[in-house]
């Protein structure tokens, strides 16, 4: 199981199983962290955080696949991203 894991201010963790990133108020997450089949991807504390999947599917096909995701901070002008293939789990550390 891959997924997101945030800790927010008022001390209550949610997943992407029960919520979408977009209902999490900017500035609420204290933590924020990615499973990956057991193992933890863990950032530092009280970062700008963003999170993503990258997907593709056949035109006209009504099914897609997540290819990878990543979770990340934004450190001045610049984000910096954990990337996770969902096939091989190797990870990626990308800076925008």
């Amino acid at each position: 199981m891959k997924k997101w894991i945030a800790q927010t201010h008022k001390n209550k963790t949610v997943s992407e199983e029960e919520i979408n990133w977009s209902y999490l108020e900017d500035g609420s997450i204290k933590s924020l962290k990615l499973e990956i089949d057991g193992q933890m991807i863990e950032l530092p504390d009280n970062m700008d955080y963003v999170q993503g999947k990258t997907a593709s599917a056949m035109l006209g096909a009504s099914e897609c696949e997540i290819v990878s995701r990543y979770i990340g901070f934004k450190m001045g002008n610049s984000i910096v991203k954990v990337r996770v293939d969902e096939k091989t789990n190797n990870i990626n550390i990308e800076v925008e």
